[in-house]
């Protein structure tokens, strides 16, 4: 109920202009799907801001500023689950900085992601896990798929206002029921933190790229 309540008023604080400058940047998910260019905001403002930000770019469209709305641990996996928003309500929620729902994107939605993967593989470290999806539209559940994750090398990235070295792990998501095959893509800091990453949400349907602007600090 907390949680809830400060999510209403987190809305409601931008509605009413407090959050001004989040408006400002157009950071909504639904122009994103219009073809106007990428959100650019300066890092005065991403640092100024009191909130955890990211970039998120939908399906290869424009990028969009978001917001950490609230936290709150799941206690199935006994992660923290972050809930990330655009100025116009759209939600992104992750786990160690994978996508496990989405919310009011005005295509396809994640309604739960769920799967038996350890935080992070780490060192030279392969290993192949079992996940399942659950989407919209189409009344979609249960959708089974295995994954194999491994390291391949370490990158230097640079976002607004940090610089770090980031391991490189990639992944290979195979759908039970097609054989299809998909890539994902994470960056994680030395940490453990997931930093930037490349994923399919929905297999073939939502594609969603997130880097991190100001990181949360708990």
């Amino acid at each position: 109920m907390k949680h809830f309540r400060f999510l209403i008023i987190f809305l409601l604080t931008i509605a009413s202009g407090c959050s001004q400058y989040i408006k400002d940047t157009g950071s909504t998910i639904k122009e994103a799907f219009t073809g106007l260019p990428d959100t650019v905001v300066t890092a005065e403002k991403v640092t100024s801001l009191p909130y955890a930000s990211i970039y998120a770019r939908v399906n290869d469209g424009p990028r969009v500023f978001m917001v950490l709305a609230f936290t709150e641990p799941n206690p199935n996996t006994g992660s923290m689950r972050f809930k990330w928003l655009s100025s116009d309500g759209a939600m992104i929620a992750t786990e160690n900085g994978r996508i496990v729902k989405t919310l009011l994107l005005p295509s396809y939605n994640l309604l739960n992601f769920s799967g038996s993967s350890p935080r992070h593989v780490s060192g030279l470290e392969s290993m192949s896990w079992q996940a399942s999806y659950d989407w919209q539209p189409g009344y979609h559940f249960n959708q089974q798929a295995s994954i194999q994750s491994s390291v391949i090398g370490e990158e230097l990235i640079t976002s607004l206002i940090w610089q770090k070295e980031a391991q490189k792990i990639a992944e290979t998501v195979t759908i039970s029921n097609t054989n299809k095959t998909y890539k994902n893509m994470f960056w994680i800091d030395r940490q453990g933190i997931v930093v930037k990453s490349k994923q399919w949400a929905i297999p073939e349907h939502l594609m969603i790229e997130l880097e991190v602007l100001k990181p949360y600090k708990g």
